[in-house]
């Protein structure tokens, strides 16, 4: 198989010819493993021989995006999504958001137009390879993102789209505790606001396809949990944030797209209705969040596929509790719904040499 027959099998529950594999990485940690041994100037997919190949979509009110300063160490900017942050320059860690666009309705009414596909053949695209966050570079025209497209589509890898989902992309340029509030008060606005992008979303996706670009798979973020409860109640996500979903998950069925969804935390309450709403992948399965690969197969069996739940503590920690850690998760890929991935993103504390460790002793378990 290569690696887009391979993830495709995973995912239709049929047993793939090796284990299928990814891997998300913290900011500095490709840095920090190129002095630890691992070649300068290759890609973690090319040399671990990944399986997953993404491009991004930015379905923003493409607001300026600029650098307001760096100093100490730290960057702010003003993003695209209308919203300023203040994170460590080239190191993922805390954001302190702020300075979000979307103040009121009546500020709303004007920004809403924002939120439609120009019709204009010389706009820039809406999609790109690199990824969206921190995506200072001006974005490549639609005939160079359609190049972009075939060259990563040739190398065989599974494509995703990633983008962000409706409550995601709201909080960004409407506050996250505004948005809380919202969603008591005002569920209807807030319906509206997540309408209005999802719209959005599913027209680049058609204006892609026209294009001759399309995915095997959309990878949607939306994180919806923290490590105890989801964020808002389930009921107010049914209420307020399921219709949209609904729509998502048919546009993507019809279309023959493999619906794939990352939310962090704690979000159990909602998994039998991502179920019904067409999601067929579901990342990253945060353990620290009560989540277990090998308990999630017998509750849902065939019903959804899983991507992730490799304990980043137990890669951090000694060789002994991580290989009883892949001993317990990895035997459920050979029937296939699974794809090897940590319960988030790698960070640089866990050297080259552990992680090149682990993925060899996982594939071997895997070919037990």
């Amino acid at each position: 198989m290569n690696q887009r027959q391979r993830v495709q099998a995973a995912i239709r529950f049929e047993r793939p010819d090796r284990l299928p594999c990814n891997e998300s990485l913290w900011d500095g940690t490709l840095e920090v493993w190129q002095q630890q041994g691992m070649p300068a100037g290759t890609s973690a997919a090319d040399y671990f021989d990944f399986d997953l190949c993404f491009m991004a979509l930015d379905a923003s009110p493409r607001f300026e995006q600029k650098i307001l300063r760096r100093e100490g160490g730290y960057i702010t900017y003003e993003d695209r999504f209308g919203y300023t942050v203040r994170k460590q320059d080239g190191v993922s860690a805390s954001m302190e958001f702020s300075d979000h666009v979307t103040t009121d309705r009546d500020v709303w009414e004007q920004i809403k137009p924002r939120f439609t596909l120009s019709g204009d053949p010389g706009e820039p695209a809406r999609i790109d390879e690199a990824s969206y966050f921190a995506h200072f570079d001006p974005y490549p025209g639609w005939q160079q993102a359609r190049q972009k497209y075939d060259r990563l589509y040739a190398t065989d890898r599974y494509m995703l789209f990633n983008v962000y989902g409706p409550w995601e992309a709201t909080w960004r340029h409407r506050g996250m505790q505004q948005l809380f509030m919202d969603i008591a008060t005002e569920p209807d606005w807030v319906r509206e606001m997540g309408d209005t992008y999802v719209d959005l979303v599913l027209a680049i996706f058609d204006r892609c396809e026209q294009l001759g670009m399309r995915p095997d798979g959309v990878f949607l973020v939306e994180d919806l949990g923290s490590t105890r409860s989801m964020l808002i109640s389930p009921a107010s996500w049914r209420r307020v944030y399921r219709p949209a979903w609904e729509r998502m998950g048919a546009f993507f069925r019809d279309r023959g797209i493999d619906f794939w969804l990352h939310t962090c935390g704690a979000v159990q309450p909602v998994v039998d209705d991502l179920i019904q709403c067409g999601v067929r992948v579901f990342n990253p399965l945060q353990a620290t969040a009560g989540f277990d690969v090998v308990e999630l197969r017998q509750q849902y069996g065939d019903r959804m596929a899983f991507y992730g739940n490799i304990n980043v503590k137990k890669m951090l920690g000694s060789r002994e509790e991580l290989e009883a850690e892949i001993r317990h998760k990895v035997p459920v890929a050979r029937q296939g719904g699974f794809i090897f991935h940590s319960d988030h993103s790698v960070p640089p504390q866990v050297s080259f040499q552990q992680y090149r460790w682990m993925l060899q002793t996982a594939r071997a378990i895997f070919a037990e």
